[in-house]
């Protein structure tokens, strides 16, 4: 919802308008009701909690959408999702997992970056990434999902720290965000794809072998990861896009 909102700022796109009408406005209705009712996380994990980026995405998408539309239904409901979540998904001064866990999952990031729950420079937020660069990045390199994560052992994740580098770079941290680019694209193999992740600094070693004998290597190239490089890149590059 929300990508789709910022595609129609960007190039006025009166077919993709009408064509999406509908669907942005059943989805609309959809999470305006359900919001607060436990689900999948980005990850597709813990399906029964409440997470808080997902909260944040939700935001997001709804604030766009009433922005979009002029509508101040819409605009109530992602004011609520916001006090809600500033509410119950802060605790010791950082945004946490989900409503009973107190860790920081890297997803985080969207609360400010895109979404704008809340400021890239609220204190929350900047708690919340020093708790990420503590607890999930461990020697300064690539980002892990959350401290427990144990899929394919828990390694580092390419598209994760292009994404932190995206919030740098909205704050104006150039070169930590150039950092997180210069690892990203050592991840690339001679052919330039990027894979999901990288066993390295693995959380559960022990797990890594089981994960690849259940499904195989760790999927190469992934959209996502290289989507998230595009739009590190493009930070850097081109500020105004």
């Amino acid at each position: 919802m929300w990508s789709a909102v910022e595609y129609l700022k960007r190039h006025d796109d009166v077919s993709a308008a009408t064509r999406w009408s509908d669907s942005l406005n059943l989805a609309a209705d959809y999470l305006g009701a359900l919001w607060r009712v436990p689900n999948y996380d980005c990850w597709e994990e813990f399906g029964d909690h409440v997470h808080v980026s997902t909260l944040s995405a939700l935001y997001g998408g709804l604030r766009a959408l009433a922005d979009w539309q002029g509508d101040p239904a819409r605009a109530r409901i992602a004011d609520a999702i916001r006090a809600f979540v500033l509410e119950e998904g802060v605790r010791a001064g950082h945004l946490i997992k989900f409503l009973g866990n107190l860790e920081v999952d890297a997803s985080l990031l969207g609360a400010a970056t895109p979404y704008r729950l809340i400021a890239v420079d609220d204190p929350r937020m900047v708690a919340t990434v020093e708790k990420i660069e503590r607890d999930l990045r461990r020697a300064r390199a690539g980002v892990h999902r959350y401290a427990t994560d144990s899929y394919y052992g828990g390694g580092e994740w390419v598209l994760l720290t292009a994404w932190l580098g995206w919030y740098y770079a909205e704050c104006g941290k150039m070169t930590r965000a150039r950092d997180c680019l210069a690892w990203v694209v050592a991840q690339a193999d001679a052919q330039g794809e990027l894979p999901e992740q990288v066993p390295v600094d693995l959380n559960v070693p022990s797990q890594y072998s089981e994960w690849l004998m259940r499904w195989g290597p760790i999927a190469k190239p992934l959209l996502w990861s290289h989507a998230q490089f595009l739009i590190l890149w493009k930070a850097l590059n081109d500020p105004s896009h």
